[in-house]
């Protein structure tokens, strides 16, 4: 004990995934005071359209007396009008965005760096403001929907 599950889409490399272990293993022995050897690490990676279902909704949705932090989005919130969209995305960003900086310990919080990762690892945390979701987007359009969002913060 513990043994800590992480669940993130795809693409990170080794040298990540160890970087982050061996992190959150060093919290681990912290908050807890248990031994290094006590602890255990999993590295699931789920690919974006899958992550409602096997995600979202078994660990997120079905998991709230035992979920204690959640994330700022829902993948399945009805999809905003076209005319809403602009708006309802700016308040979104800029909440989610006033929420990181809250939680940043550093003291050095930059919203558009902050929302550059968000666009790097949860593109799809977007999804509700538009029409189409972020896996069914071409290259070229993923690059107008970054540069959307962005615009709005």
């Amino acid at each position: 004990m513990p043994h800590v599950i992480v669940k993130l889409y795809p693409g990170r490399s080794e040298e990540a995934k160890q970087a982050l272990t061996e992190k959150m293993t060093q919290v681990l022995i912290e908050e807890t005071g248990c031994n290094e050897r006590s602890i255990s690490i999993a590295i699931e990676e789920v690919l974006s359209e899958d992550w409602a279902e096997t995600v979202y909704r078994k660990d997120i949705m079905n998991a709230k007396g035992t979920l204690y932090k959640e994330p700022g989005y829902n993948p399945f919130t009805p999809q905003q009008t076209k005319g809403e969209t602009g708006r309802d995305l700016m308040a979104f960003v800029r909440e989610a965005a006033e929420a990181a900086a809250k939680e940043d310990t550093s003291g050095i919080f930059n919203p558009m760096s902050w929302l550059d990762l968000e666009l790097e690892d949860n593109p799809g945390r977007f999804d509700p403001f538009f029409d189409l979701p972020w896996n069914k987007l071409t290259d070229p359009e993923k690059q107008d929907r970054m540069k959307e969002v962005r615009a709005v913060l």
